[in-house]
């Protein structure tokens, strides 16, 4: 990229004591096909040497002339989205891409999506699949986690055509759709599980994001279905991209995930219901901006029910299976903050 340039793509990467993971994160940047990016690691005062081991990938950018940035925080946010909006904010590229310190992009990721963003004119270049890298879930220490080759190898990858369990598969896209601009049809389609909530299916033109405002609420957790939520709304050309191009590294042990790895009942709870409270409140002040929610405020409640899905039955009963059903209700009853009259309004309707 010739010196004072502004790269095309910006990939920004949320960093906390990755230091086993990120390099083939690094790695499968380096190998990118397309060269014309820069990549922008915020690091969220990481106690490990994850710092240093980024900084010495940097020379192994320079050789393609692509710039690697390491911004080290104050203070530790706990958060992934600050160190996201701190990104988009130091980000010199004309697009987004957002990639998880532990997960990897395919070969081709970034010249598949920006080639479609440019072609389009795209705001927001979406897909709903991904691949995971193994088919099956390996424990963090599993040599295969960390072996480039094999975690880069598309025979060893499971595709994955996002949907709920509860929602019928939907097909593979056989080429790009750009969205209507009817936001009706977009929030039906947000209502029908269509558009992953997930980062990993987001790639953004940054002055689109600038323009509207759009950044990660400060939450531990779902701040990527919010972004995510706030982009389909706000973009005049939504793009949906037929391939997938990251690849998820998933590991055992996930204490959002897994049950059997939950010490503090009362704690995990705790955690749950300040993301649904405050996420209830977000989503609220998305839609009060936006007149199509005032005008048809049924469809505010179909929104609040898939975040309220996304919390409960994914995040709160499903990593529970063990504990009695009036136990959860009792906790709750301790810890929920039903000043909130919204909200107490909506838990009591749902």
């Amino acid at each position: 990229m010739p010196e004072g340039k502004a790269p095309l793509v910006s990939v920004i990467i949320p960093m906390y004591n990755a230091a086993k993971f990120i390099p083939q994160t690094l790695e499968s940047l380096l190998y990118q096909t397309m060269k014309d990016f820069e990549v922008v690691v915020v690091d969220d005062c990481s106690t490990d040497n994850s710092v240093e081991v980024v900084a010495s990938f940097a020379p192994n950018f320079a050789v393609y002339g692509a710039k690697l940035y390491v911004i080290k925080l104050p203070k530790n946010t706990g958060t992934p989205g600050i160190p996201r909006n701190v990104g988009i904010q130091m980000a010199h590229g004309k697009y987004i891409a957002f990639l998880d310190s532990d997960d990897l992009f395919t070969k081709t990721a970034l010249e598949e999506v920006s080639t479609l963003a440019e072609k389009f004119q795209a705001d927001v270049v979406h897909t709903r699949d991904s691949f995971r890298a193994y088919k099956k879930i390996l424990t963090a220490d599993d040599p295969k986690m960390t072996d480039f080759k094999t975690l880069t190898k598309p025979s060893n990858w499971t595709f994955t055509n996002w949907h709920w369990p509860f929602t019928p598969r939907p097909k593979p896209l056989s080429e790009p759709i750009l969205q209507s601009e009817n936001l009706e049809e977009r929030i039906n389609f947000w209502i029908d599980f269509k558009y992953r909530l997930g980062l990993c299916a987001t790639f953004c033109r940054r002055d689109f994001l600038i323009a509207n405002k759009i950044f990660f609420p400060e939450l531990s957790a779902i701040e990527d279905q919010i972004f995510n939520f706030a982009c389909v709304c706000l973009a005049k050309n939504l793009l949906l991209s037929p391939n997938a191009f990251y690849i998820i590294r998933p590991r055992e042990g996930s204490a959002s995930r897994d049950g059997k790895n939950i010490k503090d009942t009362e704690k995990h709870l705790q955690k749950w219901m300040a993301v649904f409270v405050n996420g209830f409140s977000i989503f609220l002040n998305i839609m009060a901006q936006i007149p199509f929610f005032r005008e048809k405020p049924e469809y505010q409640h179909a929104v609040l029910e898939i975040f309220s899905v996304t919390v409960l039955d994914r995040y709160v009963t499903n990593v529970l299976p063990n504990i009695n059903t009036a136990k959860i209700c009792k906790i709750l009853g301790r810890i929920l903050n039903l000043e909130n009259v919204a909200f107490k309004n909506y838990l009591f309707n749902m």
